[in-house]
């Protein structure tokens, strides 16, 4: 007779509840994964697919493929040269501007970051106004100072824009990517006796190569769906972008604008994948780092000399840009006399100004929950998937693959009837906020998690931490710039978007910048400038409002 109790036996029992526990955390995991997709499929992927269907209703689908890639060509060859100069230019520029960020003094760089804040929040079509306002042909400064007559309506006027206004956002990205860089490689560097100049080729660039075309990437993407700045100050020189704009509002032919996205994503698809090269090699590469100390560079070396020069011209420039959009507001012009007047205030509140906190709760809760769910989602994918997270980024990555205005009437075809009707609702505007700007946080949570290490996170595991405990007391508090940064950019971008819920706003529910693009249509100019000027200080507040937040969570501890 076996004994009852027994060795082999109580092995054999340990066994197969430590099989029966992975078993069970296997598929819970695997239903939590499911969980997360099935919004992605829901909200991105199942308004793309039937925005793509809509090309593919005709008679001969091949036929007349072919006849508008033959017809908007040029248009086509505009799209990828306007979007690989700026995305070259802004990311070249971005890199210089945030390494002479990161080596000046602290009052310095509090007036940098603030000034490129500013710049984040730019309403759409204002930018572009202010520009030809202080440099166009009868321009503040070139016209009334200089005495020159500047034409800006061209090519590398389109791509001067987007240059400026791209390398705002890729300075603030780089930044963040510059504070969790580790600070003992760069010091190795120069005790072992090489300059600044060399270490910043043969160890910064490299390391930050994630970083760089990451950058890209997004500037990229977003010259390819831009159609205010081609449409402002492009003159003839049409992207397809602005002709898919132009077949939407002129001619409602949603047929042909989904046919010509179609020809946008072949470009798009290339430049992602040589983005989840750059992040593979760039996890491999951080797999065996053991601890990270703060960057110190060297201000004293010759190179930082132009560099602050750079920065210090790109800052004058930003602020005059952005002074002109308060002062506008309070100018009259009168010929060649220019008075200060309070009339432009008594327009300003003929406008409905009650869609300011409609605007800012949408931002804010598109903001936080967005980046929340983009990094979680980011980190399940570059740590834990296996399979199919190529695909997935791929899937997130497609509201950026398309014009704002395409990703909206995108909805409006998914969503306009029973049982998922949100048309005329106040939740088609969050949805659309909040999916739209999840590329933003998925690219910036990539590339915090390739300068991660993984040693932490499987000594946690090791130790016996669960899954949601390695996440949030783990990998959250390491990338928390990143996030507070994700979070801002989204929160600005979902405040003064235009493209994407300007065909989703209704008569009950309407946002700050449908009076602004109201005002616009006006030709109220004036109160445009007033009401993004607005739109700046809100931004501001918030900004403010959250570093107070991180330097109190850091001064906890958690952020450290």
């Amino acid at each position: 007779m076996k004994p009852f109790f027994s060795l082999k036996r109580i092995e054999e029992n340990a066994g197969k509840r430590v099989e029966h526990s992975t078993l069970f955390s296997a598929v819970l995991f695997s239903l939590f994964i499911i969980l997360l997709i099935l919004p992605i499929v829901l909200f991105i992927v199942y308004p793309i697919f039937l925005l793509f269907w809509k090309a593919f209703q005709v008679e001969n689908p091949g036929q007349y493929f072919q006849e508008i890639a033959l017809r908007y060509k040029t248009a086509f060859f505009h799209s990828i040269e306007s979007s690989f100069y700026s995305a070259v230019i802004s990311t070249v520029m971005a890199f210089f501007l945030s390494y002479g960020i990161r080596s000046t003094g602290k009052w310095q760089k509090r007036i940098a970051l603030i000034l490129l804040s500013m710049s984040m929040v730019s309403p759409p079509f204002i930018s572009s106004l202010s520009f030809i306002t202080l440099y166009g042909r009868r321009g503040l400064i070139t016209y009334r100072l200089l005495g020159l007559s500047f034409d800006p309506y061209h090519k590398w006027g389109v791509i001067l824009m987007q240059s400026i206004h791209f390398a705002c956002m890729n300075t603030l990205f780089f930044t963040n990517a510059l504070e969790d860089f580790d600070g003992k490689l760069y010091d190795s560097g120069r005790d072992l006796g090489a300059n600044a100049f060399f270490v910043l080729k043969d160890i910064l660039l490299p390391l930050l190569s994630p970083a760089i075309l990451a950058s890209f990437f997004l500037s990229f993407l977003r010259g390819l769906s831009d159609f205010g700045t081609p449409i402002i100050i492009g003159g003839r020189y049409s992207t397809l972008a602005t002709e898919i704009y132009l077949q939407i509002i002129g001619f409602s032919d949603f047929s042909k604008a989904a046919a010509m996205n179609i020809l946008l994503l072949f470009p798009a698809f290339f430049s992602f994948l040589l983005y989840r090269m750059s992040m593979k090699k760039a996890d491999d590469r951080n797999k065996e780092q053991k601890g990270k100390t703060g960057l110190r560079l060297d201000s004293k070396h010759w190179m930082n000399l132009p560099i602050q020069f750079l920065l210090f011209f790109f800052l004058l420039f930003q602020a005059l840009q952005y002074a002109s959009i308060f002062l506008y507001g309070f100018l009259r012009f009168n010929k060649k006399q220019i008075f200060f007047t309070w009339e432009n205030m008594g327009s300003l509140f003929q406008y409905n100004l009650s869609t300011m906190g409609l605007s800012l709760l949408l931002a804010f809760t598109a903001s936080v929950l967005g980046s929340f769910f983009a990094f979680l989602l980011t980190y399940l994918m570059e740590r834990k998937m296996k399979r199919g997270k190529k695909l997935l980024d791929f899937a997130l990555s497609l509201p950026y693959l398309l014009p704002g205005t395409c990703f909206g009437l995108a909805y409006i075809l998914a969503f306009n009837k029973a049982p998922l009707k949100l048309t005329g609702t106040v939740w088609i505007m969050l949805f659309s906020l909040l999916f739209r700007q999840m590329p933003l946080g998925s690219r910036l949570a990539g590339t915090a998690l390739s300068q991660s290490p993984k040693n932490l996170e499987l000594a946690a595991r090791d130790l016996g931490a669960k899954p949601f405990m390695v996440f949030f007391q783990i990998i959250l508090p390491g990338i928390l710039p990143s996030f507070f940064s994700s979070v801002y950019l989204q929160f600005s971008q979902g405040l003064t978007t235009a493209g994407a819920i300007i065909f989703l706003i209704s008569a009950k529910y309407k946002v700050l910048v449908y009076t602004l693009f109201d005002a616009i249509n006006r030709g109220d100019y004036a109160v445009a400038s007033l009401i993004s000027g607005i739109m700046i200080l809100l931004s501001l507040a918030f900004s403010l409002l959250l570093g107070r937040v991180q330097s109190l969570v850091c001064r906890r501890g958690v952020g450290k």
